[in-house]
């Protein structure tokens, strides 16, 4: 399926869409060819085909019932034909390792999209887990 996003906030949309429906054709189709995507762990994919099939995995296991849901909360153009935007997410239904409910998760997803000819495409995402209780010190805080 050809995905027309023709506006930025288009691709947030999207990539919610097609986490939802576990559709992984669809998710990688919204990344360039060479595209970087970094996860909330660490892991840092450097193509769609990476990004595909580490998706794909996932959904096929500790992601298999899980529901994203989130705002576009930014959106930033950079020059023409490039923007970025944040993603404030909360997913909902994901397992742990051991099959046991993961529990609600939140958190922030950056991406940096680009006005390709098929449309808005992902060049680079950093998602970012929001940890419980963590909070950054003062910014007045003596060192």
């Amino acid at each position: 399926m050809e995905l027309a996003l023709s506006k930025p906030e288009d691709v947030a949309i999207a990539f919610a869409d097609a986490w939802n429906r576990h559709d992984m054709d669809d998710f990688a189709a919204l990344f360039s060819e060479d595209a970087n995507f970094v996860n909330v762990v660490g892991m840092w994919w450097k193509n769609r085909a990476e990004i595909e099939a580490a998706h794909r995995a996932t959904h096929e296991t500790m992601f298999r019932d899980s529901r994203l849901e989130g705002v576009v909360s930014s959106v930033v153009e950079l020059s023409s034909g490039l923007a970025s935007l944040h993603y404030a997410w909360t997913l909902t239904g994901a397992s742990a390792p051991d099959g046991s409910p993961a529990g609600i998760r939140k958190g922030i997803l950056l991406v940096v999209v680009k006005e390709e000819q098929a449309g808005w495409r992902i060049k680079v995402a950093q998602n970012t887990d929001i940890v419980p209780g963590a909070i950054a010190p003062p910014s007045n805080a003596r060192r």
